[in-house]
């Protein structure tokens, strides 16, 4: 990374999976209606998403 990068990118990054790996991805209480909001539709439900991709 620090070939094409600045070397404080690289920490950044470092950083950031730190923090992903140590408390997961917890989303706030609003977190859901916002991204709703932001993709203009209902979320996919994971459970028929799978279904619908390994039905013969």
């Amino acid at each position: 990374m620090a070939t094409f990068r600045p070397s404080w990118t690289a920490y950044e990054m470092r950083l950031m999976v730190e923090r992903y790996v140590s408390d997961g991805m917890i989303p706030g209480e609003d977190d859901r209606e916002c991204l709703v909001d932001m993709l203009g539709r209902r979320l996919h439900d994971y459970r028929k998403t799978v279904r619908a991709l390994v039905a013969p």
